[in-house]
C-alpha cells in the first residue's frame, strides 16, 4: 500500500445533533487486511457516536466486537457499528446480541433494496449510508496525520482538513 497506515488523530468534533462538542485525539491504524475505505468508515463512524464518553474503536481488529460501540457503565455493549454490508442472517444474531445495531455503508442502497422487505423483523436496527466519492475525497488527501473537523448535523457531515473540505449527505436507509 503507498498510502501511510499509522496515524496521530486529532478529531474536533461538532455534534449538532447531539449538542456535543469536543476534541478526540490517538494513534491508530489500518488493520493488516482492512481496507482504507472500511478504516475512513470507522473513524467517520467513532466521530458520530463519539459524544457518547464510552464510544470505543476497535483497534485491534478482535472480530468478536464490532467496528465502534458504545458500552454502559457495567461495560455491557449497548450500541454496536459495523461499516460494510452484512448477511441477513448475521443481521439477525447480532439484534440479539446488542441493544442497537447501527450499519454504515458507502452507497448502500442497492445492497438494502435487496434485504429491505426481511428487515421489517428488526426493531434495534439502523442502516445509514454515506457516498463513495465522499470517502474517495478523504483517502486521497490521507496522511499520517489525521487533523480533521468534523461537523455532524441531521443528514450531512462534513469533513475538513489542511487540503480542503468534504461534505456528503447521510442517508437513513432504515
Amino acid at each position: 500500500m503507498s498510502k501511510p497506515f499509522v496515524f496521530k488523530a486529532r478529531l474536533r468534533v461538532a455534534d449538532l445533533f447531539h449538542h456535543a462538542n469536543h476534541l478526540e485525539v490517538f494513534t491508530t491504524a489500518i488493520n493488516k487486511r482492512e481496507s482504507v475505505e472500511h478504516f475512513l468508515l470507522r473513524m467517520i463512524g467513532y466521530c458520530a457516536l463519539s459524544f457518547n464518553k464510552r464510544t470505543f474503536l476497535n483497534q485491534k481488529n478482535e472480530k468478536q466486537l464490532p467496528d465502534v460501540w458504545c458500552e454502559d457503565g457495567n461495560s455491557h455493549i449497548t450500541l454496536a457499528l459495523y461499516v460494510s454490508e452484512i448477511e441477513l442472517d448475521e443481521i439477525s444474531r447480532l439484534t440479539k446480541l446488542f441493544d442497537k445495531l447501527v450499519i454504515l455503508l458507502t452507497d448502500g442502497e442497492n445492497w438494502f433494496n435487496e434485504i429491505a422487505h426481511q428487515l421489517v423483523q428488526f426493531t434495534n436496527l439502523s442502516i445509514f449510508s454515506v457516498s463513495r466519492e465522499f470517502i474517495e475525497q478523504l483517502e486521497t488527501n490521507l496522511t499520517n496525520s489525521i487533523h480533521w473537523d468534523i461537523l455532524i448535523e441531521r443528514n450531512s457531515i462534513s469533513i475538513s482538513n489542511k487540503e480542503g473540505y468534504y461534505q456528503t449527505e447521510v442517508k437513513q436507509l432504515y
